[in-house]
């Protein structure tokens, strides 16, 4: 049942990657991002990371997505017309996928994975969780709210940019 459980949240990435990648509607381009990160942060839960997990959602989740949908409702991104597929591009992309799925493949089947041991259930205690965020991860949990903070950034950026941009013509 955990296996089928796993799947499924595999599932959820590749069907949420695809819908970002293949769709023409911007929208449905952040809606495929969404999901692909929930499945993300599922995955996360099941490996046994729920804080990693609760990060995931978070950061990624809730607030890199809210911002991209925030700069779509401001632009007018949303009101034009997708760009035409051309065969051309369509067999450029697909070789693209190809030659890195292969590069993909080459590596993880050449590669021998160590298992790490579990980690003691005191070791997720929120005490020695800030413990570490304050001690050890600072600087990763700096950068992850900088990160935050240009995503912010650019979406107003692109909201006033596109704006100023249609009310002068």
């Amino acid at each position: 049942m955990e296996l089928v459980i796993q799947y499924l949240f595999v599932g959820l990435v590749l069907i949420g990657g695809a819908m970002a990648a293949l769709s023409r509607h911007v929208l449905y381009n952040i809606i495929g991002l969404g999901i692909s990160l929930f499945g993300l942060a599922c995955l996360f839960l099941q490996l046994g990371s729920p804080f990693v997990a609760a990060m995931q959602l978070l950061i990624y989740l809730g607030g890199i997505t809210v911002a991209i949908v925030f700069a779509m409702m401001l632009s007018v991104a949303m009101t034009l017309d997708p760009l035409t597929r051309t065969p051309v591009k369509t067999g450029f992309a697909g070789v693209a996928v190809l030659i890195f799925g292969l590069g993909v493949y080459g590596l993880i089947t050449s590669t021998t994975f160590a298992t790490a041991p579990l980690a003691a259930s005191e070791a997720w205690a929120v005490g020695r969780i800030g413990s570490a965020l304050l001690e050890h991860y600072n600087l990763v949990f700096e950068t992850l709210s900088v990160v935050l903070l240009l995503a912010i950034i650019g979406a107003i950026l692109i909201a006033r940019s596109e704006r100023e941009g249609g009310e002068s013509a």
